[in-house]
């Protein structure tokens, strides 16, 4: 079987304008973060929302004891699940 030829004409028209990105770092993309991550005076509080104090003390300490409980929910069933593995394991081995 022959492949057609496919014919390309290119009409100008500009899809996603990618002027504006620039190369990734490739070899220690840590410092090169660091020159570009200069704060310009330009950013408001209201970009970051950690920053936001509208949550009192009890709705703060609410959520991050729900997040640790969360957290330590699933290690749980991670921890769990293992060491029914490893008991797996042992009495396969015999």
């Amino acid at each position: 079987m022959s492949k057609k030829p496919r014919d390309f004409e290119d009409d100008g028209r500009t899809i996603a304008d990618m002027s504006s990105v620039e190369r990734q770092p490739l070899i220690i993309p840590k410092f090169s973060r660091l020159k570009n991550n200069k704060k310009s005076e330009t950013e408001s509080v209201g970009e970051k929302p950690w920053e936001d104090n509208s949550f009192n003390k009890k709705e703060r300490k609410s959520f991050i004891f729900g997040a640790l409980g969360a957290t330590l929910l699933v290690s749980g069933i991670f921890a769990l699940a293992f060491a029914l593995i490893i008991i797996l394991f042992m009495f396969i081995g015999k």
